[in-house]
């Protein structure tokens, strides 16, 4: 199914490849056909089993009245086409974290940087405005491509988790990789890095 064209005034958050709305159960006709592509699902914990709209409806309706998570469609600025979807999952109000999820599900959108944009839009979302301290995510330790977009975003790995994964046929090592609040005000000139620089000029 071709993505529907999306009205930008409804985005939430705001980049220049990409924008970011609230997804909700309406997306489910959009996004079921993703999961059933095994390019898509590669590297996805997703399952086995084919992924029916009324599947993609229960876990985005599930996400909208959880207070643990947060989902975004993810729609390409210029063509106004719902390309992937992005979360915040396992939110902890008492801990400040979060795991970070994303998926782009539109093959032709791959390599343009959207999922990088994506990213930077949601972590900066999640420390500036959620008030949270660290990010984590979970990635295939063979998925070179996705490690090394989160890394020019800022996340580092802290650990692996062998055989976590079932990729290709076969068990596959998990890299554990996250980013804290502070390195984030730090690459992106944050409160934290302004208040050093207050500090030095008194």
């Amino acid at each position: 199914m071709e993505p529907r064209t999306e009205d930008l005034r409804l985005a939430y958050l705001s980049g220049e490849g990409v924008v970011l709305r609230g997804a909700g159960p309406e997306d489910a006709e959009t996004c079921a056909p993703w999961f059933n592509d095994p390019e898509v699902i590669r590297y996805l914990n997703t399952g086995s089993r084919p992924n029916l709209v009324e599947h993609s409806r229960e876990f985005l309706a599930q996400a909208v009245r959880s207070p643990a998570d947060v989902v975004f469609a993810i729609i390409e600025r210029e063509s106004k086409r719902h390309i992937g979807n992005t979360a915040l999952h396992r939110i902890d109000s008492l801990r400040r974290s979060a795991v970070f999820g994303i998926v782009i599900g539109v093959q032709s959108c791959w390599g343009r940087g959207y999922g990088t944009e994506a990213t930077r839009l949601v972590i900066d979302y999640a420390f500036r405005r959620l008030n949270l301290h660290r990010i984590e995510l979970e990635v295939a330790a063979s998925h070179a491509i996705a490690r090394r977009a989160y890394e020019r975003v800022g996340f580092q790995v802290e650990g692996t988790r062998r055989d976590a994964m079932f990729v290709d046929g076969q068990y596959a090592d998990a890299l554990v990789m996250a980013i804290l609040r502070p390195e984030w005000e730090a690459r992106n000139g944050g409160a934290a890095a302004k208040s050093q620089a207050a500090a030095a000029r008194s």
